[in-house]
């Protein structure tokens, strides 16, 4: 009588514990739950592939840009003595503040102005304006 009761017990723990896992309300959030989580590990595997591929393709494109522009640099260095001689590429001076001084006092002496010689007549009253 004693080992039917156990294994009455026994039984009775498996069967409750298949309902409660597959019937309650909790498994079934925890189910859906756990699928969730599985599906955004998935999408975050994905999303990290697709930013590897992006930075690996513009680090390509990067590389390509930066041997396009050592090729210009030494093509436009190999030609320059063609259109200008050696003694004339170390005269000429591009800095902007080699301006004469000249030329700073006539377009300091040449300043629009901001206002005008006449009056606007914004501020005479009614009796004066005519």
């Amino acid at each position: 009588m004693l080992t039917y009761l156990i294994i009455g017990l026994v039984i009775g723990f498996i069967v409750g514990f298949i309902f409660i896992s597959v019937i309650s309300p909790n498994a079934r959030k925890y189910a859906k739950v756990k699928q969730e989580l599985a599906q955004t590990k998935d999408e975050l595997i994905t999303q990290k592939q697709i930013i590897a591929k992006h930075f690996s393709h513009s680090a390509e494109i990067l590389d390509n840009m930066a041997k396009e522009f050592r090729r210009l640099y030494q093509h436009m260095a190999e030609n320059s003595s063609q259109f200008i001689d050696g003694d004339k590429v170390a005269s000429l001076d591009f800095d902007s503040d080699s301006v004469p001084d000249e030329t700073k006092k006539n377009t300091l002496d040449n300043q629009p102005r901001d206002y005008s010689d006449n009056s606007s007549g914004l501020f005479k009253s009614d009796e004066n304006k005519s």
